[in-house]
């Protein structure tokens, strides 16, 4: 296998700088709150005097606008996580980085900070390691990332050079497009290639003696080496660790006392001593170290897998009084999660959304955000979810918040039909979405036919939404079971009633029709109409008529259907005397209403 190895110094600093929106550069340090002593400073505050180890008075006396953070071991496991859950699409087998604030097994050593990637089986997936890493090191950097890089098929050896050995990746050897060549990229390589030779020749001069030269020619063209796309990346090996100082090595602090008491001072050193003496002295973990840097011994790695729901939380530095005070936060949660989601080719259905609030005694409030058509889109995730929460009202500051995403559904793309336009356009699926969110999905619903002679049976209203479709369906598996058992039966016929979409009409302002009905007559008696016409506005239940009421002009219709128990209907297209064309049956019970013609 061949590893990339990625260290990140600052890597918990940086992930709550990201998430919270503070900007880069800022003087930021993580404090233990038991002891109260710094654990680790930002290269800005470093640069006023603050360090590891200090408390936290001398910290803000030299430094007055110094941002602490309070260390949590939840605060590492989350930012793991989303190092290693965008860090999954450049490869599917990766290490998590080890905390340097946790304990590890002994029998275990590793180099603390540093990201493991397996990446010899990608880089023809990215046209080269080159390009691979040059769009890692972008990703990062639009994370607020800063990160050091090192190959070897040796994995501690990769960890080892990535922290101690990096090789420069420099912000202009950018990887463009084959088919969009830089102007002057052809001139650059060849410059590059040049001072490659020069180097290769101040290596030979460094043989003869003169390392003088060797090493600040070195100096000039070493960002060089690895920076051309389509080039052999150097890889770490055991020679160029030995002569580095031996407390880089992952070894227990005892171990590495006893070592400097006996004069040692080299990996090297360490090397050429006798393992059987060395296991006498120090135990297995310093000869189960010594044989994983030599290779000849595999090394024991825990891939990180992406799990099968998403979960996110985020302590706050800050205490907010509003919901767009939640804003940026969340939008930078919903970030990650759309890059999950996208990652796994899924979408999500709904997200439980859980405020902390600063007052402990009050309960943490929680609620439901839902996507009515399976959202996966970082802005739609965003703005819907701030639609639904416009209704709440915050009983305290909230102080953190977490949000989980179990209902997750397969990632597809609608798309209309080409030659006739149909279909749920992605526009027409986002404003109902909205209408969802403002209005609530029980308000927003269409129409559908359903296999019924009698009209007011005929159609139903039905849920838009994707997760109200899946309900829907079940319910209309199970009334279709109880109908094959007994049609005749009348309470399955109210059961459907209910779910009719219209409401019990009534007569007063509903002659809207009147200006309509000069042209309707006039196709009826031209032939233009054959009477099997039906009213745009049915009533959700037939009401009774007084035969004097109205005059019958085109019908009857007779609608019966052998199977059901029902009488059979004779249909007209009639008038009522106070304006209005309806359609009205006759039916041994009488004559009623059944729609209007609007």
């Amino acid at each position: 296998m061949l590893w990339l190895a990625v260290y990140f110094p600052h890597w918990l600093l940086q992930y709550q700088s990201y998430h919270q929106g503070l900007p880069q550069g800022s003087e930021l340090a993580l404090f233990e709150r038991q002891s109260g002593q710094l654990l680790i400073a930002s290269r800005a505050a470093a640069k006023l005097g603050v360090e590891a180890g200090q408390s936290l008075a001398t910290a803000q006396a030299l430094c007055p606008s110094l941002q602490l953070l309070t260390y949590e071991p939840s605060l590492s496991q989350e930012a793991s996580h989303w190092l290693c859950q965008w860090s999954y699409g450049y490869s599917a087998r990766g290490v998590p980085p080890v905390c340097p604030f946790e304990q590890t097994p002994p029998n275990r050593p590793s180099v603390t900070d540093t990201l493991l990637l397996e990446v010899g089986s990608m880089a023809k997936i990215f046209g080269g390691l080159d390009r691979l890493i040059s769009q890692y090191q972008q990703a990062a950097e639009g994370y607020g990332l800063e990160c050091q890089f090192a190959l070897g098929e040796n994995a501690l050896l990769a960890q080892l050079g990535a922290r101690y050995l990096p090789f420069t990746w420099p912000a202009d050897a950018v990887c463009y497009d084959k088919g969009h060549p830089e102007p002057e990229r052809a001139a650059r390589v060849s410059a590059c290639l040049a001072k490659r030779e020069d180097r290769e020749s101040a290596k030979e001069e460094e043989a003869q003696g003169e390392e003088t030269k060797a090493q600040s020619k070195d100096e000039q063209v070493g960002a060089y080496s690895v920076n051309l796309p389509q080039l052999d990346l150097k890889q770490i090996e055991l020679k160029q660790v030995a002569p580095l100082p031996l407390p880089i090595l992952p070894l227990p602090g005892h171990v590495l006392q006893a070592c400097e008491n006996m004069g040692l001072t080299q990996v090297e050193a360490l090397l050429a001593l006798p393992l059987k003496e060395l296991g006498e002295r120090f135990g297995e973990s310093v000869l189960t170290l010594l044989a994983q840097l030599k290779g000849l011994l595999p090394q024991v790695h825990e891939f990180y897998q992406m799990p099968e729901s998403y979960r996110h939380k985020l302590e706050l530095l800050y205490e907010v009084s509003h919901l767009e005070g939640l804003a940026f936060p969340l939008g930078r949660m919903l970030g990650t999660l759309s890059a999950y989601l996208v990652q796994r080719q899924q979408a999500v259905l709904a997200l439980s959304l859980t405020l902390v609030f600063r007052d402990l005694s009050l309960a943490p409030l929680r609620c439901e955000i839902r996507y009515p058509f399976a959202e996966h889109r970082a802005d739609a995730l965003l703005k819907l979810c701030r639609v639904q929460l416009e209704s709440l009202t915050l009983a305290a500051p909230v102080i953190s918040l977490a949000i989980q995403a179990d209902t997750l559904v397969a990632l597809s793309v609608q798309t209309p039909n080409w030659w006739q336009g149909e279909g749920k356009s992605d526009a027409s699926m986002r404003l109902i979405s909205l209408l969802e969110a403002r209005l609530g999905a029980d308000k927003v619903k269409g129409l559908e036919s359903c296999s019924h002679h009698l009209p007011e049976l005929s159609w139903q209203s039905r849920s838009l939404s994707l997760s109200g479709s899946v309900s829907q369906s079940r319910s209309d598996a199970r009334r279709r079971k109880c109908s094959a058992q007994d049609v005749a039966s009348q309470k399955l016929e109210n059961q459907m009633l209910n779910r009719c979409a219209e409401p019990r009409a009534s007569y007063q302002g509903k002659t809207r029709a009147l200006s309509e009905e000069a042209s309707l007559f006039t196709d009826l008696f031209h032939g233009l109409c054959d009477g099997r016409i039906r009213p745009t506005w049915l009533l959700r239940q037939p009401e009774p008529l007084e035969p004097e009421s109205v005059s019958l002009l085109k019908g009857p219709e007779r609608l019966h259907s052998p199977w059901s128990a029902s009488s059979p209907r004779d249909y007209y297209l009639a008038r009522m005397h106070q304006g209005g064309l309806c359609w009205v049956f006759r039916s041994p019970e009488g004559l009623f209403l059944q729609g209007w013609f609007g």
